[in-house]
């Protein structure tokens, strides 16, 4: 077992789970949810930047019983000042008063790190390494990063005969694993503390890069569920990566077909998806018995986060 939350002034998790107990799962939210900064940002219609804190934002994440809060670095590049050094240094002093962890989401919108492209991969790699390093102050757990992008997403979903796709995709990791390689040299960071998420490009072909740069992986639910990344099961993902995951996205994901067409839906309540219930129970059990001690963290609304603990509580108690 290990201890969740630290022992903290504030007495609940989202108005019901108490704080101050011992439990055996890590639970985190992000931070700077798009659909909630949104609206915090633009009121009638009227958009004022000033509206939002990053130390405000934290705050309130701990208040709700996370010590855990990822960082979603894309808003660096959307909110002017947001993360800055002075703000960055805030945040450390906030850790300091309230006791939680960081991790870092690193830029993924409009990021290809697997670009054939030299000249938009060499930017994609300055803007990673400009949030590293703006954010190592923070000590995060974990960066989480995309190596591949809306092309690695499309190369993927080609129609192509024989092994054309398949060559694609594994020239695009080639190149993502040499802009990873020139993150991890010219940031001088641990590679381990770098996760590589499942997104939407073949895992199998991404595997043997993250082993041959030592390097580790967040697991994304939904995104396998909706079929992202592989069409394995939640239980053979993690049976087959446990030995590099050292976060994970917990959240339900759909995936629906129609006459050539598919459709996804990911980042939604646990409960809403096709997980299912005994899925959920089996999953986090196996966490326990493996004594994972990484973030576990919900990509999600607060309500829908929410609820999620909610669904938790009802199908594996053990974990809260």
């Amino acid at each position: 077992m290990v201890s969740c939350f630290p022992p903290l002034k504030y007495h609940t998790l989202s108005g019901r789970y108490r704080l101050n107990k011992i439990m055996p799962l890590r639970f985190g939210q992000t931070a700077m949810e798009f659909e909630a900064t949104a609206q915090r940002i633009i009121v009638d219609g009227i958009p004022d930047f000033s509206r939002v804190d990053a130390v405000d934002v934290v705050r309130d994440c701990v208040q709700e019983g996370f010590s855990v809060v990822e960082l979603t670095l894309d808003a660096q590049h959307i909110i002017p000042n947001l993360f800055t050094p002075e703000s960055i240094n805030r945040l450390v002093d906030l850790k300091d008063e309230l006791g939680h962890s960081y991790t870092a989401h690193l830029p993924f919108w409009s990021i290809e790190l697997a670009s054939f492209n030299e000249h938009v991969r060499k930017g994609c790699i300055e803007s990673t390494i400009e949030s590293i390093e703006l954010t190592k102050p923070l000590n995060p757990e974990a960066y989480v990063l995309h190596t591949t992008g809306d092309l690695g997403a499309y190369v993927s979903s080609l129609n192509y005969g024989g092994s054309v796709v398949q060559l694609l995709c594994t020239l695009l990791a080639g190149y993502a694993a040499t802009s990873v390689e020139e993150i991890i040299s010219r940031t001088e960071i641990d590679p381990r503390k770098l996760a590589i998420e499942n997104v939407e490009f073949p895992f199998d072909i991404m595997r043997p890069v993250i082993d041959d740069l030592d390097v580790s992986i967040c697991f994304d639910t939904a995104h396998l569920l909706s079929e992202m990344s592989g069409t394995e099961s939640i239980m053979d993902f993690y049976q087959a990566h446990k030995d590099r995951i050292t976060e994970i996205h917990l959240q339900d994901g759909t995936i629906t077909r129609y006459d050539g067409a598919v459709a996804r839906e990911d980042h939604i309540a646990l409960g809403r998806g096709i997980m299912g219930d005994e899925v959920l129970r089996e999953f986090l059990l196996a966490l326990i018995k493996d004594d994972f001690d990484g973030p576990v963290i919900f990509e999600l609304t607060k309500q829908e986060t929410r609820e999620s603990l909610d669904r938790i509580k009802k199908v594996v108690p053990e974990v809260l």
